[in-house]
């Protein structure tokens, strides 16, 4: 059997008595007395005639963590969505860039980010709503030279939904016509703690299955009907006659009126609804998320939409971690013993400080005049009767010990506890820290600094990884879900216009939040020692072996973020633009033609290198075939000599042996060859 519309009313209405926050349950009240903590008020337990300062240590830590957490996230690009695959890179980037901007330019990031955070380090949870605002743009135009087509064609302009004809004079041809157009934009903004009701045992930061969430909304009647509800049951609706919410009433630093009618008009009235995001159950058995406008009239006017929705809205953070609980840890649930310990020893010293200027006194009654001794001055008089002879015995003082340094040492001992407790922002605020390097130099101080900064570093990654990282998924969703035209964003130094609606959806972002001085110092010097090692290996020939170009410029673009300069991306050519491309395409050219030149006249030295090796050679290898013929000549010419030689000593010998004649007593003629 389906559910009526009066129990679907009433069983919303049950949950949201449940609910965490609502009024009067247990978180309602401690957010109450956090923001009495916060702005110092009374605690109810004064006594009068001793000191009633309550200590405002709550306050103090709040806003110095608030002051160091803020700097973390002042870039304009806090959020990266993490690519999918190797080709999904520059589109990664690009919605990037683009919900950034969304998220930090158009819609101010810093600020509704900042009350978020502050709200969570004093109440626990911050929470920030992501949509999209739909309205009408009406224009009235004053036409000339005007026909029945002109008028035609204007109806037929793109993203006109209508052309109201208020004056038309066909003889004059002048007409004036109201022109409506609706508008799409996107919104980001804080939501107040206080208005947000949740299951209380709801384990997780990120809602989107949570099954019930509402927001509470005190909006005046005509703002309801310019949301689109039902004119008839907003005008039936009871107005408000005055916020009992204790913990929104709080927030008022001073005293207000009550919240009630604005004025005569019945538009003005205050009307008190609740936006709802619940899992209601589909025809077919499954769970579905619906958005519900629940009122507190009659059953008849209570709902005032209800349509199905993909996204919760909300993100929201906590600055301590509450382990499966969505309800966080704030700074005034780790401070409020402390504070207390505080107020108490501040309203003792003073009270000592008072006792020990003007003594407890004893009196004879009737002797004194009492309006003296209880005016209060210091060193004021005190008149006595006449009758008494000596004054000492109508009155005598009481002398107080003066405890005011065992107290303040307790003081100290309590702003030890505290930096303990939540963090040293405030003493690392304090002129003894900022000029404690000329005692223990700068690398102490950093190091000093770096231990005191932890719990500040903690509370903001705990925020990033919560609040920051759903804020941007949910943007991204919402953005991807409702603008299906271009959206221009200049990304790296050129303008691109993606449209949203062609995104795939995104499951992973890296927060990238900014760093505390030390931090950033310590970054800024690294990633400098990154780029010089980028650049020796450059020059030893290992680009594109351990070093590229993209390297690079992450490694500049890295850089000048640490060091705090605004959109970094300015002083450098991103090496994925055309213009980069082209430029390193004609480096690349270049570079090859000229070794390509070199390469020519190296061949060339080398071949006359060669040809000068191969002459020396001839000539070596001439000069010894030279060498050996003349020494095979000058052989020759010293065997012919020794054989000459020998010859005319043969015929020598032969004459001597024959006495110089033939036998016959004539001289032997030798004939000798010619």
């Amino acid at each position: 059997m389906s559910e009526t519309n009066r129990q679907m009313v009433q069983r919303l209405r049950n949950q949201l008595h449940d609910s965490a926050g609502y009024d009067g349950d247990a978180i309602a009240q401690d957010r109450t007395r956090a923001l009495n903590s916060y702005h110092q008020r009374p605690r109810g337990d004064e006594v009068r005639g001793r000191s009633g300062v309550r200590a405002g240590d709550v306050s103090a830590m709040v806003e110095a963590n608030l002051s160091q957490m803020l700097e973390a996230f002042t870039n304009d690009n806090v959020a990266e969505f993490d690519a999918t695959g190797p080709l999904d890179d520059d589109q990664a980037n690009l919605e990037s860039f683009a919900v950034n901007n969304a998220v930090m330019k158009s819609n101010n990031g810093y600020q509704e980010i900042g009350a978020a955070i502050k709200d969570a380090l004093l109440l626990r949870n911050g929470w920030v709503k992501m949509w999209v605002d739909e309205s009408a743009e009406v224009e009235t135009l004053d036409l000339e030279n005007a026909t029945v087509d002109t008028i035609a064609a204007i109806r037929e302009i793109p993203g006109i939904t209508s052309a109201e004809v208020l004056e038309f004079d066909a003889e004059a041809r002048t007409a004036r016509v109201r022109v409506t157009a609706p508008t799409r934009e996107f919104r980001c903004e804080s939501v107040d703690c206080v208005n947000i009701h949740y299951p209380k045992q709801w384990k997780k930061t990120d809602v989107q299955r949570i099954p019930f969430i509402a927001e509470r909304h005190v909006e005046m009647r005509g703002e309801l009907v310019e949301r689109g509800f039902d004119r008839a049951k907003v005008d039936r609706l009871p107005a408000l006659g005055q916020d009992t919410k204790s913990d929104s009433l709080a927030r008022d630093i001073g005293s207000t009126p009550p919240v009630g009618s604005r004025g005569g008009d019945k538009a003005t009235d205050l009307v008190l609804w609740f936006e709802i995001y619940s899992l209601e159950a589909a025809s077919d058995g499954t769970l579905e998320r619906r958005r519900i406008a629940l009122t507190m009239g009659g059953p008849d006017e209570a709902i005032l939409e209800n349509e199905p929705v993909a996204i919760v809205p909300y993100a929201t953070g906590s600055p301590f971690i509450n382990a499966h609980r969505l309800t966080g840890i704030s700074i005034w649930d780790k401070l409020k013993q402390t504070e207390d310990i505080t107020t108490s020893l501040e309203r003792g010293l003073l009270d000592n400080v008072n006792s020990v200027i003007k003594n407890r006194t004893a009196y004879l009654d009737g002797k004194v005049n009492t309006d003296d001794l209880a005016d209060g001055r210091p060193n004021g008089n005190i008149r006595v009767r006449s009758s008494v002879g000596d004054i000492r015995k109508a009155m005598t003082t009481f002398p107080v010990q003066d405890i005011s340094q065992g107290i303040l040492a307790n003081l100290q001992h309590q702003g030890q506890r505290r930096a303990e407790m939540a963090g040293a922002a405030l003493e690392l605020s304090t002129g003894q820290m900022q000029m404690g390097g000329a005692r223990i130099g700068s690398q102490g101080v950093d190091r000093a600094f770096s231990v005191m900064e932890q719990i500040a570093a903690h509370m903001t990654k705990n925020m990033a990884t919560s609040l920051m990282r759903n804020m941007f998924l949910i943007a991204h969703a919402t953005m991807r879900a409702n603008f299906d035209q271009p959206l221009p964003v200049k990304v790296g130094g050129r303008w691109t216009s993606p449209i949203p609606s062609q995104w795939k959806p995104r499951q992973s972002v890296t927060i990238k939040p900014g760093m505390s001085p030390g931090e950033r110092q310590r970054k800024t010097q690294t990633l400098g020692e990154v780029i010089n090692a980028q650049l020796q290996l450059a020059d030893k020939g290992m680009d594109k072996i351990l070093v590229n170009i993209e390297g690079f410029y992450r490694a500049l673009t890295d850089w000048g973020r640490s060091a705090e300069l605004p959109n970094p991306e300015q002083y450098f050519i991103d090496p994925a633009t055309d213009e980069s491309k082209q430029a390193l395409k004609e480096k690349q050219d270049a570079e090859a033609q000229a070794s390509k030149a070199n390469r020519t006249l190296m061949q060339q030295a080398v071949g006359l290198e060669q040809m000068g090796r191969a002459l020396e050679k001839y000539r070596a290898d001439q000069d010894t075939q030279f060498k050996y013929w003349r020494e095979s000549l000058l052989a020759e010419i010293e065997e012919a000599k020794i054989v000459g030689k020998v010859t005319g000593d043969l015929v020598s010998q032969t004459k001597f042996v024959n006495g110089g004649n033939n036998g016959n007593g004539d001289a032997e003629k030798i004939s000798t060859p010619e």
